[in-house]
């Protein structure tokens, strides 16, 4: 039977195409035997990382097509560069048998995310840290918008680079590379919220992104953080609380009235730096629990 599988691609006009790093267009790889599909799963590549959504098997035998799967995806996509398989799954379903055959072809979990979120009717009423010394600059992502200045946009790398480097907790999950990142802040038309010291220095940053094609939102959240970090030498200083309350800020200053439920974070529940923060700024930890798996 495994002799008369094949690994294709789909729409027939990927065929040829295979998935490449940094290339953010989505593909379809099947598990086809003759004209029978047996298995899919949408394929994103973006820097020298893939991202896979749960195989779909309309079919027995699922193990087994999936193992398929896996495996020959992994050897195609390592082949042409890539260096990680990513894919999030949702432990509230059924899915012991593709645990079983994502830790067979060599994953593991890396994380289990929660999503927390903070309504505005709440920030209003906290008591919120304040760092001395300290101003938050605002800094607009835009494609259209004229390019930074070399210097600030080095010190930016500097800060994201110095923060990831130095966190036991951000070691076990993907690190993007500093310029995909940027695009992908770009993509959603990203605000970024930095802290500066007395000495003109980034200490922190704070990525907040609205609605848009490049970031969805669920119906239940109108701004997104997609990035929280202060550098090590100055946490435990007040610096996220004081990013937090102007992400707040900037959430009730929105013209967007459409959601009811506000400002939303997804954190690694072994993050437990993270953990504290948050509640201790009024964010309230959601039902829903998703796995992170990776090579």
């Amino acid at each position: 039977m495994h002799s008369s599988w094949t690994l294709k691609w789909i729409p027939p006009d990927a065929a040829q195409s295979q998935p490449q790093p940094q290339s953010t267009i989505p593909r379809i790889a099947a598990v086809c035997c003759d004209s029978q599909v047996l298995c899919t799963t949408a394929v994103t590549c973006t820097d020298s990382i893939c991202w896979l959504t749960p195989p779909l098997v309309p079919a027995e035998p699922a193990d087994l097509v999936i193992n398929f799967l896996l495996q020959h995806l992994r050897e195609l996509l390592f082949d042409n560069g890539c260096e990680r398989l990513l894919l999030l799954t949702d432990p509230a379903e059924d899915n012991r048998r593709l645990q079983h055959c994502l830790t067979t072809a060599g994953f593991q979990r890396l994380a289990r995310i929660a999503q927390f979120q903070l309504t505005a009717d709440c920030a209003k009423k906290l008591n919120w840290q304040s760092a001395a010394s300290l101003h938050i600059e605002v800094i607009h992502l835009r494609q259209d918008l004229p390019a930074m200045p070399q210097d600030k946009l080095q010190a930016l790398q500097s800060l994201v680079t110095g923060a990831i480097a130095d966190s036991r907790d951000l070691s076990r999950l993907p690190t993007p590379g500093f310029q995909q990142q940027w695009k992908d802040w770009q993509l959603a038309s990203a605000t970024i919220l930095a802290a500066v010291n007395a000495a003109a220095q980034y200490t922190g940053l704070c990525v907040l992104a609205e609605n848009s094609d490049a970031c969805p939102l669920s119906d239940t959240c109108r701004m997104k953080i997609l990035w929280l970090a202060v550098l090590p030498d100055y946490r435990r200083n007040g610096i996220g609380s004081m990013l937090l309350r102007s992400a707040a800020e900037s959430l009730m200053a929105s013209p967007d009235t459409s959601h009811p439920v506000s400002l939303a974070a997804d954190v690694d529940l072994e993050n437990l730096a993270a953990l504290e923060l948050y509640s201790n700024c009024g964010f309230h930890r959601c039902n829903r629990i998703l796995e992170l798996w990776g090579t």
